[in-house]
C-alpha cells in the first residue's frame, strides 16, 4: 500500500517500492511509482509480453506441424479408412460376381451358336460324303438362310439387362464428424464468435431446402436408419401395383417413373379400402414445370387405362388448380390452388366411414376436403395417381416415415383449416353441384 501524506497545501503519494515521492500510477496493479521504479515496472511488463508472444508462436508452430500428422494418424481416421476398405472389398466382390455371371451368359450364347452351326455342319457333311444324296435349290436356299442367321447372330453383340438396385446407384451412408461434448462445451464461447464469420465446423450433409418437411424427411432417414428397400416395407404399407402404358414401377412398388414421352399414364395402389380411415404419404421425386400430377381414388371395379383419371368413379385433385369429381374437371373449385413442386410431400387421407377424401401438401397451411358419392364410386377404393409429363416420378412413403412427418405437420399447423366442398345430389342425377365455397373448419 502506498503512503499518503495530507498537508494544508496538497496530497502527496509515495512510491510503493522505495517510498520516494511518486509521480506515476499503474491502472493494472493499482500501485504508484517514482520515475525509476515506473521504468522498471514497464520493463517487467514488456518482458512478460515477450514471453507471451514466444509461447503463442511456439503453440502456433506446433499446431501447423501437427495437423498434417493428425490427419493421417487420428483414431477417427482409422475408422473411416477401415470402412472405406471394407466397402471397396464388398463392391469389388459384387462386381467380380457380376463379371462371372456375364462370362457364363456369354459362354451360353456362344455354345448356342456352336450347336446351331454343328447341326448345319452335319447336314452339309452328309451331303458331301454321300454322292448319291440328292438336293435342289430349295435345300441350298434353306442352308444359306440358316448360315446367314448364324453369321448375323455372331457379328451382333449380345445384349443383357444389368439390374443394379433397381437401376439406381448404391445408396452410400452419410458420415458425420462431430466434436465430443467435452470439447464442444469448453470452446462454446469462441465457437459462437467465429460462427458469425465462418458457419462451418460440423461436417454434415443436409438437403439444401427451405421446406421443413424435406429436411425432416432426410433427417428421419439418417437418424432412424429408415431405408427404401424391401426390408423396410410393412405389410400394412400400400404400394404401386397396377399401371398403364408409358410408366414403370420400381423399388418394390415404392416408386414409379414416367417414360420419355408426353402421354397420359395412370398407376393404382395395391391395398383396398372399404372401412375406417387410412392416411397415405407421397413424395414428388420429379415434376416438370407445368405441375400436372393427379392424386385421388378410383373404385376397384372401374375400368383402368392411361386416362383413368377421367373414369366416372374417380375423385381427387390435380394440377392447373383442378378438382376432379366423377372424372370431371372442376377448375378452382372451392378456391383449390395446386402449387405442388418437386420434392413436396402429399398427404392423401381416405375416410371410408365418412365417404370423404382429404388432401394436403407441404406448401399448404390447410387441408382440402372432398366428399365421395358411393353410388358412382362404390367400395372398395384404391388410390390413383395419373401423370403425363416426361420422367414424372412419385414415391409412396412407408408408414414409418409418414407418421413422423404427420406428427411434425400437427406441431407446425395446430390451427390448420379444412377447405370443404359440400355437394348436393339430385335423385335423377348423381352429378355433384357445388353449393358452398371457402367453408372452413378447424382440425
Amino acid at each position: 500500500m502506498s503512503t499518503v501524506i495530507v498537508t494544508n497545501e496538497t496530497i502527496r503519494q509515495y512510491c510503493n517500492t522505495c517510498k520516494e515521492s511518486a509521480g506515476f500510477y499503474c491502472n493494472g496493479c493499482n500501485r504508484v511509482f517514482c520515475q525509476n521504479h515506473a521504468d522498471q515496472h514497464r520493463q517487467t511488463l514488456y518482458e512478460q509480453f515477450d514471453w507471451l508472444t514466444v509461447d503463442h508462436d511456439d503453440l502456433l508452430q506446433k499446431l501447423n506441424n501437427t495437423l498434417a500428422i493428425m490427419q493421417k494418424t487420428h483414431p477417427s481416421r482409422k475408422i473411416i479408412d477401415k470402412w472405406e476398405e471394407e466397402s471397396i472389398k464388398q463392391i469389388q466382390q459384387t462386381a467380380n460376381e457380376a463379371r462371372r455371371a456375364l462370362t457364363d451368359a456369354l459362354k451360353i450364347h456362344m455354345n448356342d451358336m456352336k450347336e446351331k452351326l454343328k447341326s448345319l455342319s452335319e447336314q452339309l457333311n452328309q451331303i458331301s460324303e454321300n454322292q448319291n444324296s440328292t438336293f435342289d435349290e430349295r435345300n441350298i436356299k434353306q442352308w444359306a438362310t440358316e448360315l446367314r442367321d448364324i453369321k448375323h447372330e455372331f457379328i451382333t453383340t449380345p445384349t443383357f439387362t444389368v439390374r443394379i438396385h433397381g437401376n439406381k446407384p448404391v445408396v452410400m451412408p452419410i458420415i458425420k464428424i462431430q466434436p465430443d461434448r467435452i470439447h464442444e462445451n469448453s470452446s462454446n464461447h469462441h465457437h459462437q464468435q467465429r460462427q458469425q464469420h465462418n458457419p462451418s465446423g460440423l461436417v454434415s450433409i443436409k438437403p439444401s431446402s427451405s421446406n421443413p418437411f424435406e429436411i425432416l424427411y432426410h433427417n428421419t432417414k439418417q437418424e432412424k436408419a429408415i431405408d427404401h428397400n424391401s426390408n423396410s416395407i410393412s405389410r400394412k404399407d400400400d404400394r404401386f401395383c397396377y399401371h398403364s402404358n408409358h410408366v414403370k414401377i420400381i423399388d418394390n412398388g415404392q416408386i414409379f417413373i414416367h417414360d420419355s414421352t408426353k402421354n397420359d399414364a395412370s398407376i393404382r395402389g395395391f391395398n383396398e379400402y372399404s372401412h375406417g380411415e387410412q392416411t397415405l404419404f407421397f413424395r414428388i421425386e420429379h415434376m416438370t414445370s407445368n405441375d400436372w400430377i393427379f392424386f385421388g381414388i378410383i373404385s376397384k371395379h372401374a375400368s383402368f387405362d392411361q386416362k383413368a383419371y377421367l373414369n366416372s368413379s374417380v375423385h381427387g385433385w390435380t394440377g392447373y388448380n383442378n378438382v376432379y369429381i366423377n372424372g370431371k374437371s372442376m377448375p378452382v373449385l372451392n378456391g383449390y390452388l395446386n402449387e405442388m413442386k418437386v420434392h413436396d410431400f402429399v398427404e392423401l387421407t381416405i375416410d371410408c366411414d365418412k365417404q370423404t377424401l382429404y388432401l394436403w401438401h407441404s406448401r399448404q397451411s390447410y387441408k382440402n376436403k372432398l366428399p365421395v358419392d358411393i353410388r358412382t364410386c362404390p367400395f372398395p377404393w384404391q388410390f390413383l395417381i395419373s401423370c403425363h409429363n416426361t420422367n414424372d416420378s412419385v414415391r409412396v412413403l412407408p408408414l414409418a416415415i409418414g407418421s413422423i412427418i404427420q406428427r411434425e405437420q400437427e406441431k407446425l399447423n395446430n390451427n390448420m383449416k379444412i377447405k370443404e366442398i359440400q355437394l348436393k345430389h339430385q335423385n335423377d342425377s348423381p352429378s355433384p353441384i357445388p353449393q358452398k365455397f371457402m367453408t372452413t373448419d378447424s382440425v
